[in-house]
Formats: structure tokens, C-alpha cells, sequence
């Protein structure tokens, strides 16, 4: 103050005016009037100055803060000129978030800032914002990205209020604040999807498609594989449920079921060598085809020999889902299967397979049109292995028998199957029948061996009048027969004289 004072004095004294002028610039007041106004002046020019200072002050403490969170602008700016010490509840939440480990999600940042500002009590815009606010400042390096995508939603609701002079946030903004919150996602899922919709423009999406999609939108190690990743690849599901092809939903589940077993353990996340297993999992799931593994497990269920027609009912059964795969995924399962029940294929059921792969070849990646389906069909019908339906029926009812068949099982089987009285007895049923007989020897018990000769006896003796029947008569005289060898007396026993 003296400095300013000295100087002022100086610079009147220096002034180069006449006695007259520098009355008429001191005024008519008197010394002592002149000396206060003087007084005041300076004081008023003080304060300006320490003003000055205290802004400039700020503004290089929020320079040095810049950018807390990413080169992006997020950031959270406190208060400037409703400051308010830190509110004790939040600082409570937040100091819970302090004994977790591993990163911070969306979600559960999102939680916190809920259970810190939610009390109504006013201060979700001064103190309990800074108490939020510096922790998460403090803690940077342990909040995800969509987890600073909450910060900036909460600073950018606070500074809000802040303008309109308020220390809370009104309920009004408070809901949509948190519901912003929720739907932060994240960025790593959201990119992977994003990238499956444009490669596969709205069209059905394969297995393949899927297991990539989760393989890259779970790569970035922030552990939340079973938490945020996992949520929005359910919520894109649902909305595109109608897209997704069999495999895609196999995959899906796959997913689902490595994320369950971790959750089960507290964790939102996986390990390196969980996501290792169940990125190979997904992709062997990804690359084979439903349709055709349930036909080929149908297959599996039954017992013996598969015939022609066997294989072709399962062929069309594993193709008839359109996805476009019955020359790709859906004959690789087929021929898969094949290598592994070469054994079991009937010679008229290798014809069937033969006559799949050159359709298929001929049709290329793309598959087949349905009407190139339906004349691969038609070609199939031609290699049965049995050829009267009734026989037939009744010989899958064997098949579908574990263990031994006995007696009284291939006696049923031949009056199920033989007596429809179309006169096919010693024909084409007869036919059937010794055929199946053969594929399925090791089967047989020694009464159901002895049954077989008996038909063999009475169908040879019918060819040899001419007839492709058995005359009810004699085919009632030889169900009678088959039952009797099925069932054999007891032998009585022999008592020796002493």
C-alpha cells in the first residue's frame, strides 16, 4: 500500500500544473477529507487484486488437473464456487469400492454413485460429488472405460445443478442420470457387435459368426466377460433372436455356461485359461452344424446295421433347416459321422452318402436349391436296404432293443411284420428278414437262430410252388413253431437205479 501510495503522491507532484488547476483537481474538500477518500481508494484497489490472484490460482490448479480420465474430454470438475466439504455416507460407499479388487465395471460404479447421492439429503451436486469425484480421480487407473462413462454422465448432471445454484440434484434429473448410467455398456462388446451386423447385414448369423464375435468383445482383459461383455451380447441376442442360426444359440450357451461357473465364484471375469477353453469349445460348437449332429445322434441311439433308408431319413432331417449349410457344415457332419460307423453302414446306406457328397459338390458352397434336394431324395429312394414297410417297422422295433434278441422277440416281429396279408410272406418280407438276420447274427440267442430257420423252412417251401406268400394256414402252423423253439421244455430229469 505505501508503494501505491508513494506513487500516486509522486506522480500529482510532477504533475505540471499551476496552483488554480491543482485545486481545482484536489476539489474545495479538506486535507483530511481528501486523505480518507485517498485511504479507500486503495484499499478497494487491494481487494480487486487479491480477487484477481484467488481466480488465477484456480484456474492453474484446474490446468494442472486437465484431463482426468482420457484424451477423450472425460473429466470430473468439482465445484468452483459452491464448495462444500466431502459428504461423510458417500465417502463410505466410495471407501467400499476400496475393498474390491481387480477393475471397476459400469455397473458397479454406477451402484455406488446410487447408494452414495441417494439419501435426499441435497448434497449430490456439492459434497457427495466431491467425495465421488476425487475417488475416482484417485482410482483412475481401476475404472473401465464404460466406468468413466458413468463419471462423466454424474459430472456432466452435477454441473448442472451447479449452474442453476444448486447443491442436489432434483429426483427428475437424478432418475435420468441413473438410467443414462445403466445404459453405458461395453465398448469392447458393443464394437465386436456392431462389427457382426455390418458383415452379416441382417442375415442369418452362423455359429462361426457368433464364436468370433464373443472371442474379440471379451479380449480386452477387463474382467467383466460374465458381467457388462456378457449383458450386452444377451441384450443384442434377444433383439436378434430370430437371426440367429442353431449354432450361433450353441454358442451362446456355451458362453454362457463358462460365465455361470465363474460367477458362481464371485467373479465377473475369466481366466486366461477359462477363456482359452471356452474359446475352443465355442469353436468347435461354432463350426459343426445342430441340424445334422441331432440327426447323427438319432443314428446313435439305434442299434445294428443303419440302412439306405435310415441314412436318408437322417440326411433330410439334418438339411432341412435352409441355413444354406447342406453342402459345407451340415455334409461334414454326415461324413464325420460315417468314418465312425463304417461298420455299421449297410452297403445301400454307403450309396446314400455317395449320392449326398456328389449333390453336394455339384452344388457347391453355397448348397443346394430345393430342387436339387428333392432329385437327391429321389436318387436316395433307390438304395433300400429293406423293401416292404411293414417288415420294416417291425424290424426297427428290434433294432431299437439293447442286448440279445431272443426267440419270442424275432417271433413277434415276423407276425407283426409278415402278417399284413399282402403276399409278401416269402417274399419281400422273407427278403427283409433274412437280411437283418444276417447283419445282426452275434445278436441273436440260439432259440431266436432256431426261429429263422423255421421261416426259412416255411417261406423256400411257398417259393417252391410259386407263390411269394405263405397260405394262412401254414403261416399260422409257423408262428406256432417259432414259439415252441422259443420256448423249449424243460428237460425232465433222469433218475439211475442204484
Amino acid at each position: 500500500m505505501t508503494t501505491i501510495k508513494s506513487t500516486v503522491t509522486a506522480t500529482l507532484n510532477k504533475a505540471t500544473v499551476n496552483d488554480k488547476q491543482l485545486a481545482v483537481l484536489r476539489g474545495t474538500s479538506s486535507p483530511a477529507k481528501q486523505a480518507a477518500e485517498m485511504k479507500a481508494t486503495l484499499n478497494n484497489m487491494k481487494a480487486q487484486m487479491e480477487g484477481m490472484k484467488a481466480q488465477l490460482q484456480e484456474m492453474k490448479s484446474q490446468q494442472h488437473l486437465g484431463d482426468r480420465f482420457s484424451t477423450q474430454g472425460h473429466g470430473c470438475w468439482g465445484p468452483r464456487d459452491n464448495w462444500q466439504p466431502k459428504d461423510l455416507g458417500a465417502m463410505v460407499e466410495m471407501n467400499k469400492l476400496n475393498q474390491t479388487s481387480g477393475s471397476i465395471s459400469a455397473e458397479q460404479f454406477a451402484d455406488s454413485i446410487e447408494a452414495a447421492v441417494g439419501d435426499l439429503d441435497g448434497q449430490a451436486a456439492s459434497g457427495e460429488y466431491r467425495a465421488v469425484a476425487d475417488w475416482a480421480a484417485n482410482n483412475r487407473e481401476r475404472l473401465t472405460p464404460e466406468a468413466r462413462q458413468v463419471m462423466d454422465i454424474y459430472s456432466k448432471y452435477a454441473a448442472l445443478s451447479q449452474s442453476r445454484g444448486e447443491s442436489g440434484i432434483p429426483q427428475g434429473d437424478f432418475k435420468k442420470m441413473l438410467a443414462e448410467m445403466r445404459d453405458v455398456g461395453d465398448a469392447s462388446a458393443k464394437k465386436a457387435l456392431a462389427n457382426l451386423d455390418s458383415k452379416t447385414h441382417g442375415g442369418t448369423v452362423s455359429g462361426q459368426d457368433m464364436a468370433r464375435a464373443i472371442r474379440t468383445g471379451t479380449a480386452d482383459h477387463d474382467g467383466q466377460a460374465g458381467g457388462a461383455e456378457l449383458k450386452e451380447f444377451e441384450k443384442w441376442a434377444s433383439k436378434n433372436e430370430s437371426r440367429l442360426s442353431p449354432e450361433a444359440k450353441e454358442v451362446l450357451d456355451v458362453y454362457r455356461k463358462h460365465t455361470k461357473a465363474a460367477q458362481a465364484q464371485g467373479r465377473s471375469g475369466l481366466t486366461d485359461a477359462e477363456t482359452a477353453a471356452m474359446n475352443k469349445e465355442m469353436r468347435q460348437v461354432g463350426a459343426g452344424d445342430v441340424s445334422a449332429r441331432k440327426a447323427t445322434e438319432a443314428l446313435d441311439k439305434q442299434s445294428g446295421p443303419i440302412s439306405g433308408e435310415d441314412l436318408t431319413k437322417a440326411i433330410k432331417d439334418g438339411i432341412s433347416d435352409t441355413d444354406g449349410h447342406s453342402s459345407t457344415s451340415e455334409l461334414k457332419e454326415f461324413e464325420k459321422w460315417a468314418s465312425k460307423n463304417e461298420s455299421r453302414l449297410t452297403p445301400e446306406a454307403k450309396e446314400v452318402l455317395k449320392t449326398y457328397q456328389q449333390a453336394a459338390k455339384k452344388a457347391g458352397p453355397e448348397g443346394m436349391t430345393q430342387k436339387e434336394a428333392d432329385a437327391m431324395f429321389k436318387k436316395m429312394e433307390g438304395f433300400k436296404t429293406f423293401h416292404d414297410s411293414s417288415m420294416r417297422d417291425a424290424l426297427e422295433g428290434l433294432d431299437a432293443k439293447k442286448g440279445k434278441i431272443s426267440g419270442n422277440d424275432l417271433t413277434a416281429a415276423i407276425e407283426k411284420g409278415a402278417g399284413d396279408l399282402d403276399g409278401q410272406a416269402a417274399g419281400t418280407e422273407f427278403t427283409d428278414t433274412m437280411k437283418w438276420a444276417r447283419q445282426n447274427y452275434d445278436r441273436l440267442t440260439p432259440e431266436a437262430k432256431k426261429v429263422v430257420d423255421t421261416y426259412e423252412k416255411y417261406a423256400t417251401r411257398a417259393q417252391a410252388s410259386g407263390s411269394t406268400g405263405i397260405d394262412q394256414k401254414d403261416f399260422k402252423k409257423m408262428i406256432n413253431e417259432m414259439k415252441f423253439v422259443s420256448n423249449p421244455r424243460p428237460t425232465r430229469p433222469v433218475f439211475y437205479a442204484a
